[in-house]
């Protein structure tokens, strides 16, 4: 892989994405003293080996694994929640030191999921654990007040009505619109990225929205901004997890180089967004979903020739397999349900966006038709699904991890090769 980077500058900034994650990940061992960015620095006649340097030792040194308030008692801390995950929330907190209140600079772990943008007092103790985010908070007292004020929480609130709305319906329309599931069904066929709020989605809206822009607006910098408030709407309102946030950044990265009409190819662009992502939360580089989610991406977008539609897919089984192997079993035929069940999960997304919009402008009785209109796509991604579970599946295992890392290093390697005999 080091020789594809050195002769291929498309890789250029995943070299510095990898040093920042690997720096990061020293850091819970191993801290560098300040004194190394000048080492880094001093090395600028090999901008390359500088560069790298750099971003190794700012991840390892911003990085925060250890705090002052471990494991002491009736510690009172204010805040809001800042994202949801699964069952769980994501806390941005202050703490009160016996004078005044104090940042604490770092994300905390709830074991109850609230809303987004709900205002949390609580009083207890912090508690490490080994992924992201390194704390939780163990409350003896909490108080949850919902926040009216916040447009980031009136948008959470728009889409749990709307949720319950859908699922009068159909259970299946939540899972597509922020709301955690873990049906067996989709979990054993593979399909399991489809029906939990992903990348996928945010790239599906913002693609129909861009198609929609275009044939009301002619001007170049509209037609790039204003597909991105659809998207953007979609994470605020699905929780905010760290694969939506991904594909969202991403699309802003993508679509700002549009705008100053800087060509730069998508490998790069998901390396950028990955770099800002562990510079900006170095701790993300503990949460598995985050590799899950730029590997993947990584393999979707890593081939850019005439059997892309086909290899995409492929591409990005590999990139996620290695990490869906280490917690649970893999179906190796998942990237054909994918392909076959892709153009109706992309008829439902469109569906239910507009669903959703009717909705909010109250008219409901619209919202709850296209939502029956609907269910002949979902009654066949629900069959498929049902038939690829029957399918065995590979167990998980860490020599099943790593064959499946190998295999998609390989697989990089061959789509250069054939990137090149298509040139």
């Amino acid at each position: 892989m080091s020789s594809v980077i050195r002769s291929n500058p498309r890789y250029l900034t995943f070299y510095y994405f990898s040093a920042s994650v690997i720096g990061a990940l020293v850091g819970t061992v191993v801290r560098f003293p300040p004194y190394c960015l000048l080492a880094a620095i001093s090395l600028y006649k090999k901008p390359k080996v500088a560069l790298f340097l750099f971003f190794f030792f700012l991840s390892n040194l911003i990085l925060i694994t250890n705090s002052h308030l471990e494991n002491v008692k009736n510690v009172e801390f204010v805040g809001t929640v800042k994202s949801v995950q699964d069952e769980s929330s994501i806390l941005s907190l202050s703490y009160y030191d016996g004078k005044r209140w104090r940042k604490l600079g770092y994300d905390v772990r709830l074991y109850e999921r609230l809303d987004v943008g709900t205002i949390v007092y609580l009083k207890g103790e912090l508690k490490r654990t080994r992924s992201y985010p390194v704390f939780y908070v163990k409350p003896d007292v909490i108080v949850k007040v919902r926040n009216y004020v916040s447009l980031k929480s009136k948008i959470f609130e728009a889409f749990r009505k709307f949720r319950n709305f859908s699922r009068e319906v159909e259970p299946f329309y939540p899972s597509l619109f922020g709301e955690a599931s873990r049906d067996e069904f989709f979990v054993k066929s593979g399909l399991f990225h489809i029906f939990c709020v992903s990348g996928m989605h945010v790239s599906m809206l913002y693609v129909i929205s861009g198609k929609f822009v275009s044939f009301l607006v002619h001007r170049r910098s509209a037609r790039l901004i204003l597909p991105l408030i659809l998207p953007t709407i979609f994470v605020l309102g699905s929780g905010l997890n760290i694969p939506a946030v991904r594909a969202l950044a991403m699309i802003y990265v993508s679509a700002l180089f549009k705008l100053i009409d800087v060509k730069i190819n998508p490998v790069n662009v998901v390396s950028l967004t990955g770099l800002f992502m562990v510079l900006f939360n170095p701790e993300i580089v503990l949460s598995l979903s985050f590799y899950m989610t730029f590997l993947a991406t990584l393999g979707v977008l890593i081939y850019e020739g005439k059997f892309k539609s086909f290899l995409s897919g492929l591409g990005g089984f590999l990139g996620s397999a290695p990490f869906v192997s280490l917690v649970s079993g893999v179906n190796v035929l998942s990237p054909i349900a994918t392909i076959i069940v892709s153009f109706p999960v992309q008829a439902i997304m469109f569906g239910l966006t507009l669903s959703f919009l009717s909705f909010v402008l109250s008219f409901h009785s619209l919202s709850k038709l296209l939502l029956y209109a609907l269910l002949p796509f979902v009654w066949f991604v629900r069959f498929m699904a049902s038939l690829f579970s029957k399918l065995p599946l590979l167990p998980s295992h860490w020599v099943i991890a790593l064959t499946f890392g190998f295999t998609f290093g390989i697989y990089i390697m061959l789509t250069e090769e054939l990137e090149k005999l298509q040139e």
